[in-house]
């Protein structure tokens, strides 16, 4: 009986313990809870609203110290999916946080990055097809971006960004003379302007938003369809070089625009025809050339297949680079299109390259009057920009070519250079077999390409107006 009754006094201890274990635990998280509802989240966020190419800083204050704070954000996409990020902040004595001086415990990012959860941003997988990239469609419409603070269950604190890729008051209208068609971006106000012609790559039409930011950003910009819109060949064949030249003078008679010159940017396919325009005509002052070419590729009809010259000049075919598909890669690109899965093209390129790259197809860019910026990522699996992009700034050197010219290639980068703080994190699986690069890589790009090219772009301006 006595060891029966010691071990119900044991257990009576023990469940007493237990007890009070819980009763601790539950004022505990009484005491923190109360203490949670005694605080309340100010955000402090600059510039809002901001441009989509300005960095914006989030800090707030007003959160309870030396606690763990997540940090949600979320925007939806101009096709109704919703892309999100996270991150887990420690506040520091005075309760506050700030984006970007502080890493985060842990995040959908990682390291110091004020625009961490801007870019880490993934879709939801509910979306249908899930996307690659954030969607937009009118670049006139805001993307806005929803933060909350949260301590456990308990939100603190709510704030939304909003941001443009249009300044207020930037202008836009069709645009079709001589024959030539686009989407002229103007400034808001009635100065003159430097001259910007942008072209877009092998996906024809018209080039996407950049119009409508470096209108923002002071410049004239004609967004110019070369094929794959009404009027304009359908496909990326036998296209005169003689089209860049009248909408070169096209934008030299619009009375906005400063000066006699214009610079032309182009991106991929679009970068060869920007560096074939500079390299013809005088008028051209610059040529920023994204994932470009230092030779003319085969062209491609509308369906994507082999099309023959991709350019002309005074009625006569520019010799080119044919594609060569080898038995290997055709077998590849067969099994590709059955079991939808990715291919990279750069092989077939480089295959191409190596059994036709003679003087006759490579551009002449020592022509060009005026400095050449060349970008690229080291992992492109589109095509081998950066080997190309390379060639080319070796031809200008080779030549005594007399301007400050600049190749910049990003590391672990792939075809996608993007201008803007959109989210990259979908760039993920087949999407990212196809063209290449990481979303942290791709990101870190958006922070230096564009600004630099914002750079070259007054250089320029102010080179013209000391001449």
């Amino acid at each position: 009986m006595r060891n029966i009754d010691s071990d119900d006094m044991q257990s009576s201890i023990v469940r007493g313990l237990r007890a009070l274990a819980v009763a601790w635990l539950i004022h505990a998280n009484c005491h923190a809870l109360a203490a949670d509802n005694e605080w309340q989240a100010a955000f402090l966020i600059s510039p809002n609203p901001a441009l989509m190419d300005e960095r914006v800083t989030i800090r707030m204050t007003g959160l309870p110290p030396n606690r763990s704070i997540t940090l949600r954000a979320s925007s939806e996409d101009q096709r109704s999916c919703w892309w999100r990020s996270s991150a887990v902040f420690r506040t520091g004595q005075d309760g506050s946080i700030d984006l970007s001086t502080q890493a985060p415990i842990s995040a959908s990012y990682t390291g110091i990055d004020g625009m961490g959860l801007f870019w880490s941003m993934e879709p939801d997988r509910s979306c249908r097809p899930l996307p690659a990239f954030f969607s937009l469609v009118d670049w006139f419409k805001p993307i806005v971006t929803h933060v909350e603070a949260a301590s456990g269950a308990r939100v603190l604190g709510t704030a939304q960004v909003v941001r443009h890729l249009a300044a207020p008051g930037v202008r836009v209208a069709p645009f079709k003379n001589n024959g030539v068609v686009g989407i002229l971006y103007r400034p808001s106000d009635d100065h003159k302007h430097p001259g910007v012609i942008l072209l877009g790559g092998s996906e024809g039409g018209f080039p996407t938003p950049e119009g409508a930011m470096l209108a923002s950003r002071g410049f004239v910009t004609l967004a110019l369809a070369y094929f794959g819109t009404d009027g304009l060949p359908a496909g990326m064949q036998r296209i005169p070089v003689e089209y860049l030249g009248r909408a070169i003078h096209c934008m030299q008679l619009l009375p906005g625009v400063q000066g006699t010159t214009v610079t032309i940017i182009g991106g991929s396919r679009g970068a060869e025809a920007a560096l074939i325009a500079g390299s013809t005509y005088p008028e051209v002052n610059g040529v920023v050339g994204v994932s470009g070419s230092h030779v003319r590729w085969e062209g491609a009809t509308a369906n994507g297949f082999p099309g023959g010259p991709a350019w002309t000049y005074q009625g006569k075919p520019l010799p080119y680079v044919r594609f060569h598909i080898a038995p290997g890669f055709a077998a590849r690109y067969v099994w590709a299109s059955l079991t939808r899965t990715s291919l990279s093209l750069e092989p077939m390129f480089i295959d191409s390259l190596g059994r036709a790259e003679s003087d006759d197809v490579q551009i002449a860019v020592e022509r060009i009057r005026g400095p050449v910026l060349l970008g690229s990522g080291s992992n492109d699996r589109k095509w081998p920009s950066t080997l190309m992009c390379g060639r080319a700034m070796d031809r200008l050197r080779r030549n005594g070519h007399p301007y400050a010219d600049e190749h910049v290639s990003y590391q672990g980068a792939g075809h996608w250079l993007p201008l803007t703080y959109l989210p990259t994190a979908g760039l993920r699986g087949r999407m990212a077999d196809e063209i290449g690069g990481t979303p942290e890589a791709t990101a870190k790009v958006q922070a230096q390409w564009w600004p630099k090219v914002l750079r070259f772009l007054a250089a320029i301006r102010l080179q013209d107006a000391t001449r």
